[in-house]
């Protein structure tokens, strides 16, 4: 058993993550890849992820902030 690294973004963690350049490890798969199905979730190992801070991942949290205040605004 080993470590996986997933990333947000291939393309973005080799140009712009020091620490993923410097390891020379190899990048398992994106999240995307996994949440829709083109790649197993690698449950018999342990998953590093990655996060290089993509606006999407911005824009969904905040989706999901304000959706949850207006639920609790609404009971």
């Amino acid at each position: 058993m080993g470590n996986v690294l997933v990333v947000d973004s291939r393309d973005a963690a080799l140009k712009e993550s020091g620490d993923v350049i410097l390891s020379g490890a190899p990048i398992y798969a994106e999240a995307g890849e996994i949440f829709s199905g083109l790649k197993p979730a690698p449950s018999s190992q342990t998953t590093i992820f990655k996060s290089l801070g993509l606006a999407i991942e911005d824009i969904a949290a905040a989706r999901l902030v304000f959706e949850t205040m207006q639920r609790r605004a609404n009971c």
